[in-house]
């Protein structure tokens, strides 16, 4: 008998619990259905602790556009202190023992940046600056126009500013924690993709609050980025490359070391001439084979035949024969082709996505002198994706994608 009334009392208790409980049930509910409407979260703890928070569905995502960076202006001490960040990194020059390379690298930052600060001097736009830099902007300026507020577009440079630290603490203090990182370069190589994303990586370990991160893949076969390719390099050349005698699709050099190091069977890579002919998996994150795979899929959708257009590898740093660099060289095929007698020469960098040194200079200066003095007439440098409205568009669809 005492069981049962003990067990009576505690069912008594329990029904006055449920309704005493039911109003701060319904509160509650009441008050997470305002925070769905984006009005504050009232817990009852005095004005001071309101919470506002967007819905997760309506919070902003950040993108940031991840490049290897520019000097600061054109003067030999900035050169200098760009190229001692950038050929300082262990995943843009890999030499062994590190006593070789620091031996290397002082050789190196005694004579090139003269030179290259010479160079920068031609490209630099009195007002904007660097190309590359403006063009960034230019293009998240554009990015963001497509994309909308529920966007926040950045850009981070690897060795100098806006820095991919600074980019991100901006985002945070925005009260974006979603980011994507999009690495401007359209193949995988370690010295640039995989530098910049190590360099993200690392800064958003850093911060207490770390970011949530996802990463855009290497596009260079992305039907969009090829589409934007294929219009720009057609304004140039004409339907099929009627209106000049052939292609050369010129990509940024690489040390052939960084290329057989991704083929993880050692078996494969660099083991023959023809080894980048097609994509299987052993060279799937091979350097080389992804730009042969771009400008075989580009040659494609422009209708060239087979004979008229090639490939070439530009900016190799000689370093007196301490690196072997990936081949054919793009210096070496405009004497080559002029002496087969060709007069019209179109030459695009598909690796590039804005317009820089390496192109303006490298290609629409020197490259023009190299071809002409071999007996060319004409080279017609192709400018880069930079930020074009196709491009734009496209990007945008790949990111929300």
């Amino acid at each position: 008998a005492a069981a049962a009334a003990a067990a009576a009392g505690l069912s008594r208790r329990r029904r006055s619990t449920a309704v005493h409980c039911r109003p701060r049930q319904q509160r509650l509910h009441f008050l997470l259905r305002r925070a769905a409407d984006e009005e504050p979260l009232d817990l009852g703890l005095g004005p001071e602790l309101v919470v506002k928070v967007p819905p997760y569905d309506q919070r902003k995502t950040g993108v940031l556009l991840l490049n290897i960076g520019t000097p600061a202006s054109t003067s030999v001490e900035d050169v200098r202190d760009y190229l001692d960040k950038f050929l300082a990194d262990d995943r843009v020059i890999e030499i062994q023992p590190p006593l070789l390379k620091w031996i290397v690298l002082q050789v190196l930052l005694a004579t090139r940046p003269k030179n290259s600060a010479e160079n920068y001097k031609k490209v630099w736009d009195p007002v904007r600056g660097s190309p590359l830099l403006f063009h960034s902007l230019d293009l998240a300026k554009g990015l963001q126009e497509e994309m909308g507020d529920r966007f926040q577009v950045r850009i981070g440079m690897q060795y100098s500013s806006p820095t991919v630290s600074e980019s991100l603490k901006e985002l945070a203090d925005a009260g974006v924690d979603n980011v994507v990182l999009v690495p401007m370069f359209p193949h995988y190589a370690s010295g640039t993709t995989g530098s910049c994303l190590s360099g993200a990586y690392r800064t958003a370990a850093e911060l207490y609050c770390t970011p949530f991160l996802s990463v855009l893949p290497p596009f260079y076969g992305h039907r969009l980025y090829v589409s934007a390719m294929k219009q720009t390099i057609l304004e140039s050349i004409g339907p099929r490359g009627k209106d000049v005698d052939h292609v050369l699709f010129s990509f940024h050099g690489l040390p052939e070391e960084q290329c057989s190091r991704t083929d993880t069977t050692g078996s494969f890579c660099n083991k023959s001439k023809d080894c980048c002919r097609q994509l299987v998996l052993e060279n799937r994150n091979c350097y080389r084979a992804q730009c042969f795979e771009t400008a075989r899929l580009l040659a494609y959708e422009l209708g060239l035949e087979e004979d008229r257009w090639s490939i070439g590898f530009q900016s190799r740093l000689t370093l007196r024969g301490t690196i072997q660099w990936i081949k054919p060289y793009t210096d070496e095929a405009f004497v080559e082709l002029a002496g087969k007698g060709v007069r019209r020469l179109a030459v695009v960098a598909p690796s590039f996505t804005a317009d820089c040194v390496e192109t303006i200079e490298e290609l629409g200066i020197t490259g023009k002198e190299e071809f002409e003095e071999a007996g060319g007439e004409e080279l017609v440098v192709i400018p880069c994706l930079n930020s074009n409205d196709i491009w734009v568009k496209n990007l945008a669809q790949i990111l929300r994608e």
